[in-house]
C-alpha cells in the first residue's frame, strides 16, 4: 500500500512540475512577446530544451525530436508576438493546462484508434509490433469486416444493431416515461417532496456497479427475490439469467435510469411560472390541455438534451450487460453492439476490428444526436 501511495504523489509531483513549466513557457511568452531577442532565443533554446527531455532516445531520433521543437516553437513565437501580442494572459494560463490535459487524453486515444481500425492489430500480429513496431495496413478492409461479419461467435453485427436500437428505445421510453410522471407526481407534491426525492434518487446515486450486482441478486432462478415472489403465486422458477438474459438486463437499466429522468424533468417543471397555468385555468383549459399546451412546449429544451444524453448512454451501456450475463463470456444473446465489441477486443483479439467497430459506433451516435436536436428543436430557446 505504501509504494502504491509513493507512486500516485510521484505522479502528482510530475504532474504539478509539468503544470509549472507550462505556466513558465506561457509568462515568458506574454511578457517578452515583443523584445527583439524573444524569437531567436526562444527558437534556440526549444531543441535544447527537447533534447535534454529526450536524452535517452537513439541519435536519429532525438535529432528528429530537437528539428521538431524548433519549427514549432518558431510558429508559437510567431503568434504570439503578431496575434496573440500579451492579450488575455490570464485565461489563457488558467485554461491552458484543463484544455492540454484533455487534448492528451481524447485527441491521443482518437487518433490511435483511427490509425488501428486502417491497420491490422490483432493476436498474431500484436508481437511483430511490439518488436517492430509496424502494423501491416489493410485500408478499410476492418470497415467491410464490421457489416460483413460477426463480431462474435453466430450474431452478427446487423442482428447486433437491430437489437441494439430495439434496447435503446425500450430503455429510454421507460427512462423518459417512467421519470415524467414521477416529476409529475413530485412537482404536486405539497409535503414531504424532499424527503420522496430523496428515495427516488437512490438506485441513480449509488455506485452502479453496487445496485447492478445486487439487483442480479434479486433474478437468481432458487434464491432470487423475483422467482420468491412468483413462486408464491404458483408460478415455477424462471431462469431469468440465461434464457431471458436481455430482458433482464432490460428491467435493470429501467429501474436505473429512471431517478436520472426524473430529476432532470423535474428541474424543468419548477422552472415554468405558475402564471402559465392560472391563466389557462382561468380560460377554462382542462389538466390535459395544460399539459399538452404549457407543460410539454415548455419542457422542450429540457427533453431534447436529455433524451440525446440518455440514447448515447443507454446505446453505449456496457456495465449492465456486461455485470449481468457473465462478465467476459457470457451469452451472446443479450449483447448489443458495446459489450460485442469489448468481446471482439479482449476476448477474441481483434484489436483493429474493434477499434473500426467503435468508430462506426461513433458515426451512428454522432449522426443520430445531429438529426434528434434537430428535429426536436432542443437547442433553441422556447421564448426566442
Amino acid at each position: 500500500m505504501l509504494t502504491s501511495l509513493l507512486q500516485v504523489l510521484e505522479f502528482v509531483a510530475w504532474l504539478a512540475a509539468a503544470v509549472a513549466v507550462l505556466e513558465i513557457y506561457l509568462h515568458i511568452h506574454f511578457t517578452y512577446f515583443d523584445r527583439p531577442w524573444f524569437v531567436p532565443a526562444t527558437v534556440v533554446a526549444a531543441p535544447v530544451l527537447a533534447a535534454l527531455a529526450g536524452h535517452s532516445l537513439a541519435a536519429g531520433s532525438l535529432s528528429s525530436l530537437a528539428s521538431a521543437a524548433a519549427a514549432v516553437q518558431l510558429v508559437s513565437a510567431l503568434v504570439f508576438r503578431h496575434v496573440v501580442r500579451g492579450k488575455h494572459s490570464l485565461p489563457i494560463m488558467l485554461l491552458a493546462p484543463g484544455f492540454i490535459g484533455l487534448g492528451l487524453l481524447i485527441a491521443y486515444p482518437l487518433a490511435f484508434e483511427v490509425y488501428l481500425a486502417f491497420h491490422d492489430l490483432k493476436l498474431t500480429t500484436i508481437m511483430a509490433w511490439s518488436r517492430t513496431g509496424h502494423i501491416p495496413f489493410v485500408g478499410f478492409k476492418h470497415f467491410v469486416n464490421v457489416f460483413t461479419s460477426s463480431p462474435l461467435s453466430s450474431v452478427t453485427f446487423w442482428q447486433l444493431f437491430g437489437r441494439t436500437i430495439w434496447w435503446t428505445f425500450i430503455n429510454v421510453f421507460c427512462h423518459v416515461t417512467g421519470g415524467f410522471i414521477l416529476a409529475l407526481l413530485l412537482n404536486s407534491c405539497r409535503r414531504f417532496r424532499g424527503l420522496y426525492r430523496t428515495f427516488l434518487v437512490i438506485p441513480w446515486a449509488m455506485p452502479q456497479v453496487v445496485a447492478i450486482l445486487a439487483l442480479r441478486g434479486e433474478f437468481q432462478s432458487q434464491y432470487g427475490f423475483i422467482n420468491i415472489m412468483l413462486g408464491r403465486f404458483g408460478v415455477a422458477p424462471v431462469q431469468w439469467l440465461t434464457q431471458h438474459a436481455l430482458l433482464t438486463c432490460t428491467l435493470i437499466n429501467v429501474w436505473l435510469g429512471i431517478p436520472f429522468m426524473m430529476v432532470i424533468i423535474l428541474g424543468g417543471l419548477q422552472s415554468i411560472s405558475k402564471h402559465y397555468y392560472d391563466a389557462a385555468a382561468i380560460d377554462g383549459a382542462s389538466a390535459w390541455q395544460q399539459l399538452r399546451h404549457i407543460t410539454l412546449p415548455l419542457l422542450r429544451p429540457v427533453l431534447g438534451p436529455a433524451v440525446t444524453l440518455g440514447t448515447v448512454w443507454t446505446f453505449n451501456n456496457i456495465n449492465v450487460i456486461y455485470l449481468v450475463t457473465g462478465q467476459a463470456g457470457g451469452t451472446e444473446d443479450a449483447d448489443i453492439l458495446v459489450s460485442a465489441l469489448y468481446k471482439a477486443a479482449f476476448t477474441f483479439y481483434r484489436y483493429s476490428y474493434s477499434a473500426a467497430l467503435a468508430l462506426v459506433i461513433f458515426g451512428i451516435l454522432f449522426a443520430f444526436a445531429l438529426l434528434w436536436l434537430q428535429f426536436s428543436k432542443g437547442s433553441e430557446s422556447v421564448y426566442g
